[in-house]
């Protein structure tokens, strides 16, 4: 499959208030009302990471690599992305997704405590 960098179509809008001769702007003087979110029903990212020696074999050893990121769902289950981006999973949780992939859960954008 080719990568293909624009398209000869136009855009397509979904927002039913937008209207391409007003300037759309995202700050204070937005026209549209702020919505606020709820810090707690964020997803958490994380990353699942291996340690593999010189010759590329999994032994715990080695140097640390990451094999995938995630996120944690607000509802408790995971998803998760190869580093290349050809691998997709669901989990029930990120530490399933961890012990399934043999890899260690590393949260990401959390301050060590």
């Amino acid at each position: 499959m080719e990568h293909h960098a624009g398209s000869d179509q136009p855009p397509v809008r979904h927002d039913p208030d937008f209207d391409e001769r007003r300037p759309q702007t995202t700050g204070p003087e937005s026209t549209y009302p702020s919505t606020r979110v709820p810090t707690d029903d964020l997803p958490r990212m994380f990353a699942l990471v291996q340690e593999f020696d010189e010759d590329d074999e999994r032994d715990g050893r080695g140097s640390p690599e990451v094999v995938a990121y995630g996120l944690a769902l607000p509802d408790g289950t995971a998803a998760t992305v190869t580093r290349n981006g050809y691998g997709f999973g669901r989990w029930t949780n990120a530490h399933r997704a961890a012990r399934r992939l043999g890899s260690d859960l590393v949260w990401l954008g959390e301050s060590a405590v």
